[in-house]
């Protein structure tokens, strides 16, 4: 009688071990992390690399053009601020107004579109002012800064997919010291 009392919580002690072990392994997969979109400062607000060689005369318009920018740039981010926040409290409610949710969401996704617009046409503007040699260089300095980021993106994935590997299998080693210190409180 308590050979089978034995093995009865045994057979129920690695049910559960395996039962765990499995629920700990599928709450550790890895997610890709959110695309990231460049904002309106990062783009707009850059100054141009400093191997374009500019005259003073395309660093004063430069500098003009930036300043104008940058006051629109302003006034969008407070109307996006203010959309944002109106959003949020739409869906916060207690009880949720889908039409009121579907406006404020959708005025958050036109004032998100005018800043797309205005960072092109920043560009366009920026562009203009250099000569051809300098658009060229420009365009080489880009496509580098976006060749970086994408490895640095790829480096930062692969760093987060050791680093949930580590921490699952850590966690199964935890699952079975827990076990291992249950069953031979049992023994």
């Amino acid at each position: 009688m308590l050979l089978n009392r034995k093995t009865f919580v045994a057979s129920v002690a690695v049910t559960a071990g395996l039962v765990l072990a499995a629920a700990a392994s599928a709450q550790t997969g890895t997610q890709a992390p959110p695309p990231t979109a460049p904002s309106a400062r990062s783009q707009a607000q850059t100054p141009p690399p400093s191997g374009l060689n500019l005259t003073d005369a395309q660093r004063d318009q430069i500098r003009t053009l930036r300043e104008a920018q940058r006051k629109d740039a302003q006034a969008l981010r407070e109307k996006m601020r203010a959309a944002r926040l109106q959003l949020r409290q739409a869906m916060r409610a207690d009880v949720p107004d889908e039409a009121a949710v579907r406006s404020a969401a959708e005025a958050l996704a036109a004032l998100q579109a005018d800043q797309a617009v205005q960072q092109a046409r920043s560009r366009s503007q920026y562009m203009k002012v250099l000569t051809p040699e300098q658009q060229a260089r420009m365009k080489q300095a880009r496509a580098r800064a976006a060749e970086r980021a994408q490895r640095a993106q790829r480096a930062m994935r692969a760093r987060r997919g050791a680093q949930a590997e580590r921490q699952m299998m850590q966690r199964q080693r935890m699952m079975r010291q827990q076990y291992l210190r249950w069953w031979r409180g049992w023994i």
